[in-house]
């Protein structure tokens, strides 16, 4: 019997007063944990299953980018095989969005800015794919159908977002690695809570239809890595 989601409180990163020197060591560390357990690859795996006919410009969308390292790691998969990538990638975090900007200085692609992922400032279909990575676990209440429903009316081709599995292994074995990896208190706080405000594969399906997904798609990865994928007609 999975416990149900912890609502009604904030991980540490998303408190006012954070250092940012202790931000900056934080992202850096998430970095390679993304790296690491499969984060950047799954979401890279589903995106280019997506969009086929291989557009140029591919223009993608990127909510919550926090450390931008996903849509760095896009921009060098696309440079490998010649395709120009242009990603917008949204950070409402004033100082996590400074810190990505900076560490974007050699990827021209990634286009830095503000943005509320519940009000899109976009058009029907003005992006080919839109994506989002543990973002989707900060929300409560009718934000996260509301999120999905927004993700999905920007998108051309479709919809890729990557969350964590709730579970009481899950929680225990993120604890001990995320401890066992990091010496950053961000992290270790808010790493095993983040688990315990994620989804069972069915509450995330359930989430998409309701959001007017057409045939919605799950995908589990490892580490407890769960991706819905959404194909547009």
């Amino acid at each position: 019997m999975v416990a149900p989601r912890l609502v009604g409180v904030r991980e540490h990163m998303d408190e006012p007063g954070v250092d940012p020197a202790e931000l900056h060591r934080t992202l850096e560390d998430l970095a390679r944990v993304n790296h690491t357990f499969g984060g950047t690859r799954a979401v890279l795996r589903h995106l280019d299953g997506l969009c086929r006919d291989r557009r140029t410009p591919l223009r993608l969308l990127d909510v919550g980018t926090g450390y931008a390292d996903i849509p760095r790691a896009i921009v060098r998969w696309g440079r490998d095989r010649g395709l120009i990538v242009e990603i917008a990638a949204l950070e409402p975090h004033p100082v996590i969005r400074g810190l990505a900007d900076r560490a974007c200085a050699d990827y021209p692609e990634v286009h830095l800015q503000d943005g509320n992922g519940l009000a899109l400032p976009f058009p029907d279909g003005g992006v080919d794919i839109a994506f989002a990575s543990q973002v989707l676990h900060h929300m409560e209440g009718d934000e996260p159908v509301r999120f999905l429903a927004e993700l999905y009316r920007v998108a051309r081709c479709g919809v890729v977002v990557s969350d964590l599995r709730r579970g009481a292994w899950p929680y225990l074995l993120t604890r001990a690695t995320l401890h066992a990896l990091s010496r950053s208190r961000l992290i270790r706080h808010d790493g095993p809570m983040s688990i315990r405000r994620g989804f069972t594969p069915h509450e995330l399906l359930n989430l998409a239809k309701a959001a007017g997904w057409e045939a919605p798609r799950l995908h589990r990865h490892p580490f407890f890595r769960l991706v819905i994928v959404g194909r547009k007609s």
